[in-house]
């Protein structure tokens, strides 16, 4: 009944802004205006609105993680309505990465599981949800894929392969699937996609999922497989330009070392393809300044990126601006850039607005 209510919220909203969307600019649905960056921050440590505080900048994005809940019945509304409440009032959009762990630390579904349509039921509820909101969204089905730690990874950390439901060929096929439910659309013409692809076709009774054109896949990888073995390269996870709006990657600097050579290597395989969002990124511990002032650099000489955000963590103080006091400076200085500012692009809104 929640979810109802509150579409009609929405509604209310996209009607209100209407004439500010009528011209929103090419590409995938929530692209910045050419020659602007949106800015983000990740983790629930800080949200968009107390960073802009700290950082003296406007962040348009807030990255948020998911556990993977489908045995509770209300698991996507427990985890997102009041999600898409805070970015209404906050004037931000979402990132919504799928995790693919439940609570307890476990995997909640294999790849394999995901494309033979085994939580479909799942995904339907999540698609219905982020469509119905009407806000722009960015989906992130589950990340860093490419490294071991990741439950979806195709490999172990020593290099031996995972079984057959982890291959990357099932990672490629479910990440379709779940493209292909929320992007929404005609169930007719996502069944023989699916089925073309080597996939069941899904399991709804409905003939049309809710669709609000402003849903966007992320496809998410490392820039370099972890373990760096054959097979586990970012290429090999990816699963096709028909499914796939952005491409990202996630950047660390551990002892004041990053690693710009395989970004730069992902960058120009794949950003003539997609816009590119740098997904993840921090300084690991140390407090480092050159870090977040070549970053800031990197961007300004890579226009195919439309999205800097910053990871500043969930439960402890690894990554936060808070506790590195010459990054934080160093972060200020670089978000001034007039790139990064661009008044009224919002949940709502797809253009820069004068105030």
């Amino acid at each position: 009944m929640e979810i109802h209510i509150f579409g009609a919220i929405f509604a209310a909203v996209v009607t209100t802004v209407a004439p500010v969307n009528a011209f929103g600019p090419p590409g995938p649905p929530g692209m910045p205006p050419k020659g602007t960056v949106m800015l983000g921050v990740g983790g629930s440590d800080l949200g968009p609105v107390d960073f802009d505080e700290l950082t003296g900048a406007t962040h348009d994005i807030h990255l948020v993680t998911t556990a993977w809940d489908e045995g509770r019945e209300d698991g996507w509304t427990r985890a997102l309505i009041e999600r898409f409440r805070q970015a209404l009032r906050g004037d931000y959009r979402l990132m919504v990465h799928i995790g693919p762990m439940t609570h307890d630390g476990e995997e909640g579904r294999s790849p394999g599981e995901v494309a033979r349509g085994v939580a479909d039921q799942y995904l339907l509820d999540l698609g219905r949800i982020v469509n119905e909101s009407g806000q722009y969204l960015y989906v992130r089905p589950p990340g860093e894929m490419n490294g071991s730690w990741s439950p979806w990874s195709a490999f172990d950390a020593d290099g031996a392969p995972r079984d057959a439901d982890h291959a990357a060929l099932q990672y490629r096929r479910a990440f379709i699937r779940i493209a292909e439910i929320v992007r929404g659309g005609s169930v007719a013409q996502i069944d023989r996609r699916l089925v073309a692809q080597g996939m069941p076709p899904l399991d709804t009774d409905d003939v049309h999922l809710p669709r609000s054109g402003r849903v966007a896949l992320v496809w998410n990888p490392q820039s370099q497989g972890s373990p760096n073995v054959r097979g586990n390269q970012p290429a090999d996870y990816y699963p096709g330009r028909a499914w796939v709006d952005y491409v990202a990657n996630d950047m660390y600097a551990q002892r004041r070392r990053a690693a710009w050579a395989t970004n730069e290597a992902f960058y120009e395989q794949y950003a003539t393809q997609h816009p590119y969002m740098m997904a993840e990124w921090a300084p690991w511990e140390l407090d480092d300044p050159a870090f977040v002032t070549r970053m800031f650099d990197w961007v300004a000489t890579h226009p195919r990126t439309v999205a800097l955000i910053y990871y500043h963590g969930t439960g402890d103080h690894t990554f936060h601006l808070t506790h590195k006091p010459d990054s934080l400076a160093a972060y200020r200085r670089g978000a001034a850039a007039p790139r990064y500012r661009c008044p009224a692009l919002s949940s709502w809104t797809a253009a820069c607005v004068e105030p």
